[in-house]
């Protein structure tokens, strides 16, 4: 059995000063252990307003969810997001929860959610995405730690991301070494049309992790991107496109959280 809620509860109470406990991850000493609880980090974001330059079989990458949740032994809903819940989020619902994937799910106590159907994940999913949240799909030290869950190496984290709530907020300010784990799909390319942008600025404003920057008037994604796709979902103009040249690396990441 996981964590229990009284547990929960205390740890969910450093909430407010996580972004100062992200910075204390550069300190000498008190640093490298706040360092662990990031070390073996995989995640990616999975933009669902994807351009494939050439036909593929694989499917893409907003199909790719419904892939593992229809593979996966078990799953569990978290009845609420923890991040919308605890901010509280004013612009997506928290009861777009966490799903969890995989035996270590089994483990989670059950006052924070309940096991789920193939169809019930499904709609949980469809949903989220209806909204314009975005998933994140990985295996994250951070949740086997807060959830208990002793088969970390069997629970497969599938967030769905809101810009301004979000957990992973808090890489930009971690120091390189710690923040790897979350890193953009191999491949993936963030294209700017010039003669469309009109640099309004949206997409500087709704990136979650203060990447995208205006240079001469037009947006231009930076080093720091994480690949979620946000701004080109709100780009009112159409101008950033998301491209995928192959699906060979994303085959390949799936492939390797689910070996564990």
């Amino acid at each position: 059995m996981g964590r229990p809620s009284w547990q929960i509860q205390i740890i969910t109470a450093f909430w407010p000063i996580r972004n100062f406990l992200a910075k204390m991850v550069g300190w000498p000493v008190i640093g490298r252990w706040l360092a662990s609880t990031f070390r073996g980090d995989q995640a990616i974001f999975l933009p669902v307003k994807v351009d494939v330059e050439r036909p593929v079989s694989f499917a893409l990458p907003g199909r790719v969810v419904e892939q593992l949740i229809q593979e996966s032994s078990f799953r569990f809903l978290l009845h609420e997001c923890m991040c919308r819940s605890l901010e509280p989020c004013q612009h997506y619902p928290k009861n777009i929860g966490c799903l969890f994937l995989g035996e270590g799910a089994r483990e989670i106590v059950s006052s924070l959610g309940r096991e789920a159907t193939v169809e019930e994940a499904l709609a949980h999913h469809r949903k989220a995405l209806a909204l314009g949240l975005i998933p994140m799909v990985g295996k994250l030290r951070w949740d086997s730690l807060w959830l208990g869950v002793k088969r970390a190496d069997q629970l497969l984290t599938i967030c769905h991301c809101c810009d301004c709530c979000c957990y992973f907020k808090l890489y930009r300010l971690l120091p390189q070494e710690a923040a790897r784990g979350l890193q953009k799909l191999e491949g993936l390319e963030i294209r700017v049309e010039d003669e469309k942008c009109d640099g309004c600025g949206i997409c500087v404003e709704r990136c979650f992790i203060q990447a995208v920057i205006l240079k001469e008037g037009k947006a231009l994604a930076g080093e720091g991107c994480r690949g979620c796709g946000r701004c080109a979902i709100v780009c009112p103009k159409q101008a950033v496109k998301i491209l995928l040249p192959s699906t060979e690396s994303l085959t390949n990441y799936i492939h390797r959280i689910q070996r564990g």
